[in-house]
């Protein structure tokens, strides 16, 4: 190693967890769902991108759930993920609503992000994200670009399909 006789490959940037059937829905519009879902915050991107997105025809899918490795971009998880990145808001509301109390579940309730990719009313991708405010009792729910210099922690969690559509 020292000499350079073997070389460290990098490890994955994504520690697959589980998986997690979600329901889809005929209509899904948030707006009609927060209360539901107990969501108490939403951050201003939400509410002006997908508060009143209504999306139709939502098959039910199967999601993956994985550990976010090391610090991240968007860019290189969105890589990672490819066309498997993408999910729908109704898939991401299901299982909201299993944990609406901060319950242990698929979802962390540990106040660390559970990051979904999701397209907004253009098709554009907006990294989602809810956590669980355990001094506040409900979710808090925001859209941020994927292009946020900021990125990620390591130790949050992705959702992405693993048999969507």
């Amino acid at each position: 190693f020292l000499r350079g006789e073997m070389t460290v490959k990098d490890q994955d940037l994504l520690k697959r967890i589980t998986t997690a059937a979600v329901k889809g829905a005929k209509k899904f519009c948030a707006a009609d769902h927060l209360k539901e879902a107990n969501v108490g915050w939403t951050g201003d991107n939400f509410d002006k991108l997908f508060r009143d997105l209504v999306e139709e025809d939502v098959e039910d899918a199967t999601l993956a759930v994985s550990s976010l490795e090391r610090d991240s971009l968007d860019a290189p998880i969105l890589t990672e993920l490819g066309n498997r990145a993408e999910i729908q808001l109704a898939h991401f509301f299901d299982l909201l609503k299993r944990q609406s109390k901060g319950e242990e579940g698929v979802l962390l309730v540990n106040e660390y992000a559970n990051i979904a990719y999701i397209p907004d009313a253009q098709g554009n991708f907006w990294a989602v994200s809810a956590r669980w405010g355990s001094g506040v009792g409900y979710w808090y729910v925001n859209a941020s670009s994927v292009e946020n210099p900021h990125g990620w922690n390591a130790s949050l969690q992705i959702l992405f399909c693993d048999s969507c559509f």
